[in-house]
Parts: structure tokens; sequence; C-alpha cells
């Protein structure tokens, strides 16, 4: 008599499938009973064992990982092994089967990654923490903002650029705003800018605080000016503007930003949108 193998008791490749799919489309992933056939709705965020640890987690927003728990020291720890459909069931229960040799001989393999990750964010320096805020924060500004930002980023990394994150201090900040030597506000907006920079290393636990915090910029370059109050130029200073020496480009854009008490590239802009729509018209009635 021939023997039956005894099929493995765990998830189903083709399973797995349907499910990712069924979340993607806004659907209630299901499962179907092999002997009574009956389907039950499974609820989302899933979770689901293949036995020995190994898990399937899903997300409302499709996201679909294997997860290996299993205890060290008399607590469950977590392991994370990779998202599926990149690592698929196979190869998810073979690496589970190499953690699971690992954790029978004392190993916490959970632990270990978060050294290695660890490591690997300590040996961030400045300028790659530069580009990271670049990507992830400063392009979702507004353009004026990126431009007083990107700026100052600059002055950062040029003075900062090597340095290792971790190893920052307030009185690197301070060297650096005493070094730029700037006047008050834009001194005050790099260090609004390198306050944001690593509030975002803070964000992602490759510093334990912002070096930035307590710096006073009064206490560095005194109190801050008078904000000049008179916003028109008296008679005498407008003889001597028109007075002076200048091309004829130069003169028109002085008198039409006199003129519109606006600045240069909203007139410019105005200017523009009248041309755009006279110029038809005047090449029309020329003919």
């Amino acid at each position: 008599m021939a023997l039956k193998i005894r099929k493995r008791d765990g998830l189903d490749a083709m399973q797995l499938q349907h499910w990712l799919r069924a979340v993607e489309n806004d659907e209630a992933p299901t499962i179907r009973d092999p002997q009574t056939q009956e389907v039950t709705v499974l609820p989302v965020p899933l979770a689901r064992s293949d036995g020995d640890g190994l898990t399937f987690t899903l997300s409302k927003s499709g996201t679909a990982s294997w997860i290996l728990r299993y205890r060290y020291g008399g607590r469950v720890r977590e392991l994370t092994l990779g998202n599926y459909p990149d690592l698929g069931l196979a190869a998810a229960r073979k690496i589970a089967r190499e953690k699971r040799v690992e954790i029978d001989q004392g190993g916490d393999p959970a632990a270990d990654k978060r050294r290695s990750l660890s490591m690997a964010l300590k040996d961030w320096t400045v300028r790659r923490l530069i580009e990271d805020y670049r990507e992830k924060i400063l392009a979702d500004l507004g353009k004026s903002t990126q431009s007083g930002y990107g700026r100052n980023l600059l002055r950062i990394e040029n003075r900062l650029g090597a340095l290792a994150v971790s190893q920052v201090s307030s009185m690197d900040i301070v060297e650096l705003i005493e070094h730029v030597d700037a006047p008050w506000n834009e001194s005050r907006m790099l260090l609004s800018t390198t306050r944001m920079l690593f509030r975002h290393a803070a964000g992602r636990k490759l510093v334990p605080a912002n070096p930035c915090a307590g710096i006073e910029l009064a206490a560095l370059l005194g109190r801050r000016p008078p904000v000049r109050l008179r916003l028109m130029l008296s008679e005498a200073e407008l003889k001597i503007l028109f007075s002076a020496e200048m091309n004829r480009e130069n003169c028109l854009a002085v008198r039409l930003l006199l003129g519109t008490a606006g600045r240069l590239s909203a007139s410019l802009a105005s200017c523009a949108r009248i041309l755009s729509r006279c110029l038809p018209i005047c090449i029309a009635n020329s003919f």
C-alpha cells in the first residue's frame, strides 16, 4: 500500500495572491473551508500563521510582510523578514528556518537587526542628512521657502557636511552661525533651517535630541535691530535716484518699480500678461 505524504499545514501561495489582490481592489479577503466549502470574510489588518512562528501580515493599505515571532529571555520577539510578494512563501519559510536555528543556539535575531540598523544610521554624515531632507521635506515646501532653506542648507553642508550627524553638538551650531557672520535676519533664517534639519534627524532617530535646542540668537548677535518703519523715499532721495547714471534698461526698471510700488518679479509678470493679451490685437490691426 502506497504511503500518503502529509501536506504541510500552513499557508498557500495562491491564497496569498488572492488576499493581496482583494485588498488592493478595496475588497475583503476571504478563505474557504476545504471540508464544508464555507467562505469566511477575513478582517483587515490581517495576520495569518504559517506555523512555527512565521506569520503573514496584510495592512489596509495593501502592504504585506513576513514576521517571525519567537521567545527570547521569556519575552516575545518579532523579526520582520521582508515584504510580500518580493519575498515569496518558499523564500520566507527558508529564512525563517535559518533564523530559528540561530534562536535555538541562543541568538536573538531581532536584537541583532536593530543593532545593525542603529550602526548604519550612526554612519550618516550631515551631507547625507541634507540629501534626505531635500528629498523628503524640502521638495514639498513652497518655492520661496525652498529658496531660503536651500541657500542655508548649502552653508550648513559647506561647514558641517563631513561630520557624523550623531557627533554634531550645540557648539558646532554656534560656530556655524558665527562663521557665516550674516546679518541678524539672515542668521535667524540659518538657525531656523538648521533646527528643522536636525528635527528631521531626531525624527529618524539619528540623534537623541536636537542640538539646536536652547540656542538663542540674541545671545550670539545681540538684540535684533529695530525694524525700519519708513516705507517711502524722501523727495531728496528721489532726486538722487533719478539723477544717478544708469543705462536705459535699469532706468526703466526703476521707474516701473516706483510707479507700481511692487516687486520686480510681480511687475514683470504683470507686464508679460498685458503684452500677451495686447500683442495679438496690435498685430491684427496692423494688417
